[in-house]
């Protein structure tokens, strides 16, 4: 097992290097690939999701830089200033001085000194009335935040490469199903010459034979541009060159047992535990609160403690003498009595921002509840079409095959032939398209529920026996062993 798994992401690790590297070789080169490995290689290609997760190492460097307030603070100064003293001239007795006569002239100039400092300066937050505490909260709950952020783009993306691909293989099958059909119409076609040539035949049925393989052209030329669109929305969601050939090793078809996904109120309350945009606005409001701590600190006491030591001297040679030094301490206590109402605004502003998230919230989560009754509503939808389009192209292809056998024999009309053949077609593009819808709906439950498009059915299934009341109705209940989990190798 260990075994499997290191093969499984050396061989995710290679594709990524191949689909990562220059243009010419993705131009050249067919790129071949699972769904998953898909989705692996645009998680790790694409700019978005690289952009959002190194979010997640400048909030912990805001978590650091909040915690820096509780730390001491320590300076280092040295100065030095030339002054100039005016000396006694500048005393408010110095009319006195003058009147006197007692001072020798000399006395009265002004004097010059320098003037050479040190010292060490630390200051210590002693208590900040929830400041700190509350900065360092909001940017842990932020970087929480971050990391629900890069889920919801990880899902984002993921739902869209599952569904390009799920759109190619739609449009690959829909165009060998044509082809499939310009092949019968040309056997149709040999089989009418034949006839004709012996008289079996009229022109009417041959012009009808030519006429139908040539009506078929512009068909098979519009189902094969819809695949190569399907392949450049594939490749964009890749971040590779639009028109670069790839090939996506799965089949559009839905695996037996078929999944008994849950109800849509099932799922909404898998998606409020789950869904990374509904656990982002609780995580908001936290740091809002937060952030009101911290604002709301700005007019209460601040105590600190301050100290110093160093040396001031007015001679070189002192700089170093330490029986000249000077030192320092005490407490501050800092307290803003009023601000004009200016934290009481800004407080108030995020208590409003507040009570928007919960009515954002609110918005959000009856969206998603539409969403999931959709997305169920077409899975059953599906699901019931399913059995029907399997029988319709049963009985379709045994139409065509005694129509054609019959068309030997004369027992039948050319018309009959290319009739059967087009209902065969029908029947076949409608199971095609029920089948890529069914697993369109799955992968969006999944989506709206908070997980990978990519991730195991199991996921949004009923795995306890009890609750079989919350399958979805018209699913089946027989019992089997992958109701609790996904089967190893089945397609997503």
């Amino acid at each position: 097992m260990p075994e499997r798994k290191y093969q499984t992401i050396v061989c995710t690790g290679s594709l990524v290097l191949a689909l990562g590297g220059s243009l010419e070789a993705q131009e050249s080169e067919l790129a071949t690939f699972t769904i998953p490995q898909a989705v692996e290689v645009a998680l790790n290609l694409n700019p978005e999701v690289l952009s959002e997760r190194e979010r997640t190492t400048e909030l912990g460097q805001l978590v650091r830089e909040a915690r820096s307030e509780a730390l001491p603070q320590v300076s280092a100064n040295l100065a030095w200033r030339q002054n100039r003293d005016p000396g006694l001239r500048n005393s408010p007795f110095f009319a006195r001085i003058i009147e006197s006569g007692e001072l020798p002239p000399d006395a009265l100039s002004a004097f010059f000194f320098a003037n050479y400092v040190w010292n060490f300066e630390v200051s210590q937050p002693i208590y900040t009335f929830g400041r700190v505490s509350n900065a360092m909260r909001a940017a842990n709950e932020e970087r929480t935040g971050v990391g629900l952020d890069v889920r919801e783009i990880e899902n984002r993306i993921a739902y869209d490469v599952v569904r390009a691909c799920y759109g190619y293989l739609l449009a690959r099958q829909n165009l060998e199903v044509l082809e499939h059909e310009r092949a019968s119409r040309r056997r149709q076609l040999e089989q009418v010459e034949v006839r004709f040539e012996l008289e079996d035949a009229t022109r009417l049925d041959l012009l009808r034979a030519r006429v139908a393989l040539a009506n078929l052209a512009p068909e098979v030329l519009a189902a094969d541009n819809r695949l190569q669109v399907a392949i450049a929305s594939v490749n964009n969601t890749l971040g590779r060159s639009i028109d670069a050939p790839i090939e996506v090793v799965a089949e559009l078809e839905l695996e037996k047992p078929h999944p008994q996904v849950l109800r849509p109120e099932a799922l909404l309350e898998i998606a409020s535990l789950n869904r990374p945009e509904l656990r982002r606005y609780a995580v908001d409001r936290k740091v809002l609160e937060a952030r009101v701590g911290v604002t709301s600190s700005e007019v209460k006491p601040q105590i600190r403690a301050t100290a110093s030591f160093g040396v001031n001297t007015f001679a070189t040679s002192n700089v170093s003498d330490l029986a000249l030094h000077t030192w320092a301490a005490g407490l501050v206590f800092d307290w803003k009595l009023f601000d004009g109402f200016r934290t009481k605004s800004q407080t108030g502003v995020l208590r409003s921002q507040i009570t928007q998230n919960q009515y954002d919230e609110t918005t959000f989560r009856n969206q998603l509840s539409v969403d999931l009754k959709e997305a169920s509503g077409t899975w059953v939808r599906a699901l019931e079409a399913l059995e029907v389009t399997e029988l319709a192209v049963n009985e379709a292809r045994e139409a065509e095959r005694v129509s054609e056998e019959s068309l030997k024999w004369g027992a039948a009309t050319t018309l009959d032939v290319l009739q059967s053949t087009l209902a065969l077609r029908q029947s076949e593009l409608n199971q095609t398209t029920v089948a890529h819808d069914a697993l369109v709906a799955l992968a969006e439950m999944k989506f709206l529920t908070g997980f990978r498009a990519d991730a195991p059915h199991s996921v949004i299934e009923v795995s306890d026996p009890v609750a079989e009341q919350l399958v979805q109705p018209g699913e089946r209940s027989e019992p089997s062993e992958e109701r609790g989990g996904h089967k190893e190798g089945s397609k997503p």
